[in-house]
């Protein structure tokens, strides 16, 4: 295990900013202080920076071009690439940019998280066991995914060449699995993990590592750097929330989000704003639409205390989906800027991202989780300052996650 130093300075780019809180989060409970900004080319005083390129829906090439940009900005850091735990987005791309950027020997790709039943084997992600491509996964909506062998989907996307390191390399320990990462021609290397003993060993190797390594994961080995750096990791409390009104907006589609929002809906039954797509296919009535369901939610949070605002319950309609997000973005923007909120719960990364931006939230200081995926952070910046952020990828979470993150927040009702 390598000693922590001081100086160390760590920077995660994820594609997405669900994915690059969930990461984030381990740098918390290491001690450090992440902080995520939303404004281009700012570099916070901090010694964990988290970046999200905004790029998981765009094509390859803008893909390369935002994470190169960001690549370069941190380039002195130690970069740990947050990919997606299901395989979603510009895979390959974005590792070809820091590759390029960063000069590192070797890639360590693994993006195991058991946490949440996301395992490789043979070099193939499996979700509960099944390969990915054959799950509900397959049919996302923005970027649905059509391979599980990791080795294919990276050679298939930049034409990376890349080598599988099995289970049985990863058992024998991190001196034996750095020596093996070290001796491979290919500069990507695929990583098996099915437990998270498995992403310690690879963390450990990255971390023993004489030679610039490029750690490619989710919020599974991710967690894991910091305490093969040397720090001491552990579970931090939340500090409370502040009081006041909550809004929990869920743009996501995955069943997971559906029935993690029913819940909510069947237990805390909270007033339910609902968003229609057909109500925003004409572009001229979309914004009058937009204010008058912020009016609604502001008039109904005179009454309680949390308020719910979805798209997820209603008829889907393909030509908008990329219209939705920033649709809920703009009426959550509306409702903060006429009505004081202490909490906000975004369900979806880019239905967070279009919250989060220059004329919104800027930047948000990373605290903690409630579990796996379920990220809490708050505002930091002149705009907003205090505010209590939830943030959930669209497939995390148990069935309660909703509920729990209205648990959190009302400790400081």
């Amino acid at each position: 295990m390598a000693t922590a130093s001081r100086g160390q300075r760590f920077c995660v780019i994820a594609d997405d900013l669900t994915g690059a809180m969930d990461t984030g989060v381990g740098l918390a409970q290491a001690g450090l202080s992440p902080v995520i900004t939303f404004t281009s080319g700012m570099q916070p005083a901090s010694d964990a920076v988290v970046v999200t390129t905004d790029s998981r829906a765009e094509s390859a090439s803008e893909a390369y071009r935002r994470v190169k940009a960001a690549g370069e900005l941190f380039r002195d850091y130690f970069i740990y690439k947050k990919v997606d735990s299901t395989l979603r987005g510009n895979v390959a791309a974005e590792l070809q940019a820091l590759l390029d950027v960063t000069g590192a020997a070797h890639a360590v790709v693994c993006p195991a998280f058991p946490a949440i039943q996301r395992t490789v084997v043979g070099g193939n992600l499996l979700v509960d066991g099944i390969p990915v491509h054959q799950t509900s996964f397959a049919r996302d909506p923005v970027s649905p995914v059509t391979r599980s062998d990791i080795l294919e989907l990276l050679r298939a996307g930049s034409g990376i060449t890349a080598v599988n390191l099995s289970l049985d390399d990863v058992e024998r320990g991190p001196v034996y699995l750095r020596r093996r990462i070290q001796e491979q021609d290919c500069r990507v290397v695929v990583v098996d993990a099915t437990e998270d003993g498995h992403l310690r060993c690879i963390a450990d190797a990255i971390a023993l590592s004489s030679e610039r390594l490029l750690p490619c994961g989710s919020g599974g080995l991710g967690a894991h750097i910091p305490a093969a750096f040397g720090y001491a990791v552990s579970e931090r409390a939340l500090p409370p929330p502040p009081q006041g009104s909550v809004l929990l907006a869920v743009g996501s589609r995955s069943d997971v989000s559906v029935r993690q929002l029913q819940r909510v809906l069947d237990t805390v039954n909270p007033p339910l704003v609902r968003v229609e797509p057909r109500e925003f296919r004409s572009r001229a009535g979309r914004t009058a639409r937009a204010n008058q369901l912020a009016a609604d939610i502001v008039q109904l949070l005179k009454n309680s205390h949390v308020v719910v605002l979805s798209s997820s319950l209603s008829d889907y309609a393909p030509q908008l989906r990329h219209t939705m997000a920033p649709v809920l973005g703009t009426i959550v923007s509306r409702v903060l800027s006429t009505t004081p909120l202490a909490g906000l719960f975004l369900s979806g990364g880019d239905v967070a991202r279009s919250v989060c931006g220059e004329d919104g939230i800027q930047a948000l200081r990373i605290l903690g989780d409630l579990q796996p995926g379920v990220i809490v952070g708050e505002v930091v910046g002149a705009r907003y300052q205090g505010l209590r952020v939830i943030t959930k990828a669209g497939g995390f979470g148990n069935e309660d996650a909703m509920t729990q993150a209205i648990q959190h927040f009302e400790q400081g009702a």
